[in-house]
């Protein structure tokens, strides 16, 4: 007897089973795949994200602990400033939190660099205007080989004549 696929059961005929029948068989197959690979899924990133989410409670546990540190050694700066050279409380407070703004306003400095730096999406637009000429037909595809940046500011290369 023949095995009807997936079911794990014998043709019950045990017959040759009609083309309509082996699709409806295969479609079935298919599509119990699909939902099977769709639940693994499922269940890969819920473990994942479970694990992210560990990590992240990690770091901020870290981050809390780190920020005490911060702060105390402050303080404990600042204590030592007075001992040693015998300021009055309130500017060796002072002296610490001047620093901390010194340094604050240099990473501020050092971000505002960065930000007028940033390119924004220069090579996705330049890509997304060649699909699209592509799709309209305005230009051909760039074939293997092909030096894409060399390629005129309408980010292709007009179409050949037929």
């Amino acid at each position: 007897m023949v095995d009807k696929p997936g079911t794990g059961e014998p043709d019950a005929a045990g017959t040759d089973r009609s083309i309509g029948a082996l699709v409806s068989d295969a479609t079935d197959n298919l599509s119990r795949l699909v939902r099977l690979e769709i639940q693994l899924a499922k269940l890969e990133a819920k473990a994942d994200a479970v694990r992210i989410g560990k990590g992240v409670a990690g770091f901020a546990v870290v981050a809390v602990l780190a920020h005490i540190f911060v702060i105390l050694l402050s303080v404990t700066i600042a204590f030592a400033l007075y001992e040693l050279f015998a300021l009055p409380a309130w500017a060796c407070l002072g002296i610490v939190t001047l620093f901390y703004l010194l340094l604050a306003v240099a990473f501020g400095l050092y971000g505002i660099v960065n930000f007028r730096k940033r390119q924004g999406l220069q090579r996705t637009a330049l890509t997304t205007s060649r699909l699209a000429g592509i799709l309209r037909g305005e230009i051909r595809p760039p074939r293997p080989g092909d030096d894409l940046d060399t390629a005129d500011t309408a980010g292709a290369t007009a179409a050949a004549p037929r």
